[in-house]
C-alpha cells in the first residue's frame, strides 16, 4: 500500500514537472459565456491648491458576451462575439444609451484569437465600438514555447496614454506558470509588470517633472481542455503628472496635478451547457 502511494506521488511530481504547451484553441461550435467587470478609480491632487485640492472619480462597467468559435486559421481561431448586456456606473441616460448602442452594433463582431492569446478585431462595422476598446487591443500573454511549472516568460506591449494625447506607454510583464491542476487540466499563471512613458514622433516630449509610470499584477487560469482563459484578474496602478490648462493673462501659473489611476479588471468565462 505504501509503495503504491509512493508511486502515485512520484508520478504526480513527474507529471507536473513535464513541460506543457499553453494555448488558446477553443473547440469549434462551443459557446463560451464571458463576463467582464472593470473599475477605474482616479484621484487627482494639486499641490498648493486652496479650493478642491483633491478630486476623485470612480466608474465601472460590466459586459456580458458570448464567444462562438467558428473555424481555425493559420493565424488562430476566428470567433464571433455577441453582446448580451452592458451596465455602467455611474451613468447618465445618454451615456448608457450610447454605450448600449455601440455594443448592440457590435453583435456580429469577428475576433481572431491567436494561440498565444493576442486578440485582433477582424470586422465589427463600427470603428468606435466599445468592444473594439475592450477586446480588440489585447496583447499576447502566453509563451510560444513549452513551459514547466515555475518557469517564467516576458511579454511587452504598447498602450496609449489617455492623459497625454499622442503619447504611448510601454508595458513589460513577466508571467510565471505557478502550478497545474489535477491531470494538468488547469494552468495557474501569475504576472507582474511595469509601465513607463516612451517618446514617440507624434507626442511632445514630457517637460521637467512630468511623466507616467505604473505597476501591474494579476492572475490567469487556463482550462487546457476547453482551450480558453476561464479566469483573469488584473490590477494596474498608474501615477501621472498632468499639465494644467494654460493660465489666463494676469493669473498665476497653476501647478500640475498628480493623478493616481487604478484599473481593476476581472474576466470570467465558461462553456454554455
Amino acid at each position: 500500500m505504501r509503495l503504491a502511494l509512493l508511486a502515485v506521488v512520484l508520478f504526480a511530481r513527474v507529471a507536473t514537472s513535464q513541460p506543457v504547451q499553453l494555448q488558446i484553441r477553443p473547440h469549434i461550435g462551443d459557446t463560451l459565456r464571458m463576463h467582464l467587470s472593470q473599475t477605474v478609480e482616479m484621484i487627482g491632487t494639486t499641490a498648493g491648491a486652496r479650493n478642491d485640492p483633491i478630486r476623485s472619480m470612480t466608474t465601472s462597467i460590466e459586459v456580458f458576451t458570448r464567444a462562438i468559435p467558428q473555424r481555425w486559421t493559420s493565424n488562430g481561431t476566428l470567433i464571433q462575439t455577441i453582446t448580451d448586456s452592458v451596465a455602467m456606473s455611474p451613468s447618465s441616460p445618454a451615456a448608457l444609451a450610447d454605450l448600449r448602442r455601440k455594443a448592440m452594433q457590435a453583435k456580429k463582431v469577428l475576433l481572431q484569437v491567436s494561440t498565444d492569446g493576442a486578440m485582433e478585431l477582424v470586422d465589427d462595422g463600427d470603428p468606435n465600438s466599445e468592444l473594439r476598446t475592450l477586446f480588440g487591443e489585447m496583447p499576447a500573454v502566453l509563451s510560444r514555447s513549452t513551459v514547466s511549472v515555475g518557469e517564467k516568460w516576458t511579454r511587452e506591449m504598447q498602450i496609449p496614454l489617455s492623459s497625454e494625447p499622442g503619447a504611448v506607454g510601454a508595458v513589460r510583464a513577466t508571467f510565471r506558470l505557478d502550478s497545474l491542476g489535477k491531470h494538468g487540466d488547469i494552468a495557474y499563471i501569475s504576472m507582474r509588470g511595469t509601465m513607463y512613458r516612451i517618446n514617440t514622433p507624434n507626442a511632445a516630449p514630457a517637460g521637467p517633472g512630468y511623466g507616467t509610470s505604473g505597476q501591474l499584477a494579476g492572475t490567469i487560469q487556463i482550462d487546457r481542455r476547453l482551450g480558453w482563459i476561464t479566469d483573469s484578474k488584473s490590477s494596474i496602478i498608474v501615477q501621472s503628472t498632468v499639465a494644467p490648462p494654460p493660465s489666463r493673462q494676469g493669473e498665476a501659473e497653476r501647478p500640475p496635478m498628480q493623478v493616481r489611476t487604478k484599473i481593476t479588471q476581472w474576466i470570467r468565462a465558461m462553456r454554455a451547457r
